[in-house]
């Protein structure tokens, strides 16, 4: 008796687990960079090949946020990468003034000048978001980036950071 409640136990958290897995597929594709996280202009012309500036994944300790390798793409001029979060302690929220995109990134290069334009998708699992950021700059004259992510809350045009996490990336 105490064996089959066993085998019934391990069968039920290994189908739960299959499910979790099936479901969150593209989510898991993401974050663990099977995916990259890349959106296109064109999806069916010439795919032109990105450039990684960082090797390795980053956490953002202050937020609880992971992003991914930053990747630049020469032709169109976009900075491209991911943000992974929980979806129950990130969450838009018209009450609280928390937009949709929840986080605002910020990029400073060498010459001061700002670029916060982007342009966000989202794809939602179960537990997670994950948000692919495309980014308008040209990398040729910058020497280093310093990137600012922070979580918003939004009063018109007005967005004030509620927290955020700053990291700076050399160029070569």
């Amino acid at each position: 008796m105490r064996s089959k409640v066993m085998v019934l136990i391990l069968t039920a958290i290994l189908t739960l687990t299959g499910v979790y897995v099936y479901a969150d597929r593209s989510l898991i594709a993401l974050q663990t960079g099977l995916t990259l996280p890349l959106q296109w202009d064109d999806p069916y012309g010439k795919q032109e090949e990105p450039i990684m500036l960082t090797m390795l994944p980053r956490q953002l300790p202050e937020l609880s946020v992971s992003l991914t390798p930053l990747y630049y793409l020469p032709e169109s001029k976009k900075l491209q990468f991911g943000l992974g979060y929980s979806k129950y302690k990130y969450q838009a929220d018209p009450s609280r003034n928390i937009p949709d995109r929840i986080f605002h990134v910020t990029i400073r290069g060498t010459d001061d000048q700002i670029f916060d334009k982007d342009t966000v998708i989202k794809t939602t699992g179960l537990f997670d978001e994950f948000q692919r950021r495309s980014i308008d700059i040209d990398l040729n004259d910058q020497d280093y980036l310093d990137i600012d992510v922070a979580w918003v809350s939004q009063d018109g045009n007005v967005l004030t950071p509620i927290e955020s996490s700053s990291f700076k990336v050399e160029l070569e």
